[in-house]
């Protein structure tokens, strides 16, 4: 049996040290309850997948005492301004933003998160984030520092990059390419 088929158990027979294929099936595991969980949490607070990003970011923003415009989410969330205007509407429509005068430029709209937005995350997400911190919190300094270098490894190994390995072949290089090749 290679070492890659898996065995049913995760630590196969008498084995205390998981293998690499171990740890991205954990891996995969934790990212499919994750998405689970995300996804009953939209469904509990009548949301979607980006309405959820959008109060995210509006929270962050808001705990480093931020006020993001419009444009703001747009560049954050890669939608459009029209696709930000309706998201920012229904946030504060539902009660989990509101529209200011920016502090910084009285001429421009900045948005905030309103104290029932803070209280529904929290209320919705406490008991999952104090599991999450019980479980980082077994770990030594040690295992925490190697789980650190795991996860930022696995980062980069997902990360798409900005510019392309290989430039793009636009059609007329496409065109001499097959001349040539004649």
């Amino acid at each position: 049996m290679s070492r890659y088929q898996a065995s049913g158990y995760w630590y196969g027979e008498g084995r205390s040290v998981p293998e690499a294929v171990d740890l991205l099936n954990l891996m995969r595991k934790y990212r499919e309850a994750e998405r689970k969980m995300r996804a009953a949490t939209r469904g509990s607070m009548g949301m979607n997948e980006t309405d959820m990003s959008a109060l995210r970011f509006l929270l962050a923003a808001h705990r480093k005492g931020l006020v993001p415009r419009q444009r703001d989410f747009a560049e954050e969330l890669g939608i459009s301004n029209a696709s930000v205007s309706v998201l920012i509407d229904r946030l504060c429509r539902d009660g989990y933003a509101e529209r200011i005068v920016h502090p910084a430029d009285r001429r421009s709209v900045g948005i905030v998160p309103t104290d029932y937005s803070d209280t529904d995350v929290r209320g919705t997400l406490h008991r999952m984030h104090e599991q999450m911190m019980d479980a980082v919190g077994t770990l030594s300094e040690a295992e925490r520092v190697a789980v650190a270098k795991f996860l930022k490894a696995m980062i980069r190994s997902v990360e798409v990059e900005d510019e392309p390995s290989q430039p793009s072949r636009g059609k007329s290089q496409m065109a001499e390419s097959t001349a040539s090749s004649r």
